[in-house]
């Protein structure tokens, strides 16, 4: 894990940072993942990413976690994600809610919730 993301994790709103090589095992150790698809030269997902962070504050049961799509396209591909940021909720490492664009913190919670 990243030195970032260890820092992250200790002091709440941490997202592991995933790729080829560890988005199944992630998913296999956690029955509820939030995924964010993003890339660094995205405004959207930028200015997303707080809100990520303060949900996985929030929700210390879920399991949070990003792909940046420039990075991982095999990951990219395989979710047929078009357009980031995009979001994909696995509740055990089936997906249940797939949601693209840059939305309200409300509107995430509401799907978080739908499958505590």
């Amino acid at each position: 894990m990243p030195f970032r993301d260890r820092i992250n994790a200790l002091v709440g709103g941490g997202l592991a940072d995933l790729s080829q090589e560890t988005f199944d095992p992630f998913l296999r150790d956690h029955p509820l993942v939030f995924v964010d698809f993003w890339a660094s030269w995205c405004r959207p997902c930028r200015a997303m990413a707080p809100v990520i962070r303060s949900l996985a504050r929030t929700y210390g049961e879920v399991a949070f976690a990003k792909v940046d799509t420039e990075r991982e396209e095999g990951l990219r591909d395989r979710f047929g994600v078009r357009s980031i940021p995009t979001y994909i909720l696995f509740k055990h490492r089936r997906i249940v809610e797939r949601f693209p664009g840059a939305t309200s913190r409300d509107r995430l919670a509401a799907k978080i919730e739908k499958w505590r």
